[in-house]
């Protein structure tokens, strides 16, 4: 594929996508993550899983929060992100990575030859997925609940991880395959011929920023060729291809903060064949820990993470936050394809009252093994991913290491409860070595680092003593506003019957007085009196009770 420079002063195509309302740049200058005691940054950019974030404009993104206690389990809560929750403060979050609409909008367009070779590789059943639009105030609050410590998130009632059986269910984007290393620089000369390009025009275009290719610039070519038509004969195929994985790589999952993608994924696309052989699925469930760790841990004010992978979980596992079904089928697969969102449970939240749901979440509103009656559908099409569940494994990043911990949610494999040890210091780095090799391909048991089954009520009273529980002010639960407001539809709601009797017999009144008034006005019969016209019947009144200062039922504490 040979493109013709474009003039300078022209601006960009009129091709390109426009911005995704989904993105939201950064309103303060972003944190450069630098090693930490839990992980290190990789030189591809892709951050670490509990890094801190080096001042660059001299503001702390997170400013400490003074006499925050720390649990046995989880250290630094005064650095962490839920701090500003317990003083109902704003969400440090401002910068929104993610442009999946640009993704899917080309996808659509794109011809049935160039579809089929995009849905014969790993990413393929996640471009059929429909776009959500997210709610970012719902993602915050569960990004206050997430704890790199344990990378699971705290509820008030109980534990909860992003399996690595959601990820696949939800996305449809396989874990297996070979683990990505860390990626080494190639030249622009190189990356040019991958995508098809010289190199004087991605150097007059401006594509190219410091090994990194532009988001935009890969937008403009996509919105200059002809996708609805291309061909799999065409010379130019194999280089759109490159260009459009390359372009979902960086727009959905691998992500920085100047809008560019690291050009070294073009290495594992040469030949195009050599796409299909690595484990894509592993290396974005890694970044979405490693991502949530980041920001909750205040390493940076974006989101750089698939973010909305957030919202399809909370679907799967929080009642609070579960729309209406737009496909009933249970047969649909990903399984976040089925949902209609957003819905009157989860349209505009307030941060507030997101942070009140999930600060009150019980037992009753969690379902914890949403999968459970899908064995047939987990065998055929997610390929082993179950078998990590109840084990511990690794997954790599891009050469830095994020862990599931499977010993601590095992009552989201059995729907059993037991106790976990404390977890154990782990390594950064994924190591070659025969045990980490095991943890990788298959994960390690955990029989000995988990209890017997106990209650739940056991569970709670062991659980409110290690992890943060309830993190909002007592008087945040208080009625407020929202509270009044939803109280006051409710009440209005149980006097309808009423109101509409009292509706119809006042117009009923209505009627007869001015018919009364009529014949008195006309001396139609002179003879009749007020005294020989019978009362008018008012219908009976319904029972109702309006007691405005009785509490509502609350769900049990199941403790």
């Amino acid at each position: 594929m040979v493109r013709p420079k474009r003039m300078r002063s022209g601006g960009s195509s009129s091709a390109r996508p426009e911005q995704d309302e989904d993105y939201v740049p950064p309103t303060d200058v972003e944190e450069h993550p630098i090693e930490s005691s839990r992980a290190s940054a990789s030189s591809s950019g892709a951050g670490a899983s509990s890094s801190r974030g080096r001042r660059r404009s001299g503001l702390d993104p997170v400013p400490e929060v003074l006499g925050v206690p720390d649990t046995p389990l989880l250290k630094g809560l005064g650095e962490h992100i839920s701090a500003l929750c317990r003083n109902q403060e704003r969400t440090p979050i401002s910068g929104w990575r993610c442009t999946w609409k640009n993704v899917l909008t080309f996808y659509q367009v794109a011809s049935p030859a160039l579809r089929d070779a995009l849905g014969r590789t790993p990413l393929g059943s996640f471009l059929t997925i429909p776009r959500i639009q997210s709610d970012r105030r719902l993602i915050a609050a569960l990004c206050e609940r997430w704890f790199g410590d344990t990378n699971t998130f705290h509820y008030p009632c109980c534990e909860l991880a992003i399996t690595p059986l959601d990820f696949v269910m939800l996305t449809g984007i396989q874990i297996v395959g070979e683990v990505i290393p860390p990626l080494p620089d190639i030249s622009m000369d190189r990356a040019a011929a991958l995508m098809g390009v010289s190199p004087a025009t991605v150097a007059s275009d401006s594509g190219w920023e410091a090994g990194k290719v532009k988001l935009s610039w890969l937008g403009s070519i996509l919105g200059e060729v002809a996708l609805a038509v291309i061909d799999l004969d065409s010379p130019a195929f194999t280089s759109i291809l490159r260009v459009f994985l390359l372009f979902i790589l960086g727009s959905c999952f691998f992500m920085t903060d100047r809008s560019c993608v690291d050009s070294s994924f073009l290495s594992l696309m040469d030949p195009i064949d050599r796409f299909d052989t690595f484990d894509w699925g592993g290396a974005i469930y890694a970044s979405i820990l490693a991502g949530l760790s980041r920001v909750s841990r205040g390493g940076g004010r974006s989101a750089r993470f698939f973010y909305p992978f957030l919202e399809m979980w909370a679907h799967e596992y929080l009642d609070p936050f579960r729309p209406t079904l737009r496909i009933p089928d249970i047969t649909s697969f990903p399984r976040s394809s089925r949902w209609s969102a957003p819905c009157s449970k989860v349209d505009s939240h307030l941060l507030d009252k997101a942070r009140e749901e999930l600060d009150r979440l019980t037992m009753r509103r969690v379902t914890l093994r949403p999968f459970v009656d899908l064995e047939d559908m987990i065998r055929l099409l997610c390929r082993g991913a179950r078998r990590f569940l109840g084990r511990r494994v690794a997954f790599s990043c891009l050469g830095t290491c994020e862990y599931f911990l499977g010993e601590r949610v095992l009552h989201q494999c059995d729907g059993e409860f037991r106790i976990p040890l404390p977890p154990p210091e782990m390594t950064p780095i994924l190591d070659h070595d025969a045990f980490m090799g095991e943890m990788r391909t298959a994960g390690v048991p955990i029989h000995h680092l988990a209890g017997e089954v106990v209650t739940h009520s056991f569970y709670l009273s062991w659980f409110r003593g290690v992890s943060i529980g309830p993190i909002m002010r007592p008087f945040s639960t208080r009625p407020g506003a929202t509270e009044v407001g939803g109280k006051l539809v409710e009440k209005y709601f149980q006097m309808r019957p009423l109101l509409v009797i009292l509706e119809e017999d006042n117009r009923a009144l209505t009627e007869e007085i001015a018919r009364l008034r009529g014949r008195c006005a006309t001396f139609e019969d002179p003879s009749v009196t007020l005294a020989e016209i019978p009362p008018h019947q008012c219908r009976p009144r319904p029972d109702l009770s309006f007691d405005f200062d009785a509490d509502s039922a609350q769900d049990d504490d199941e403790d």
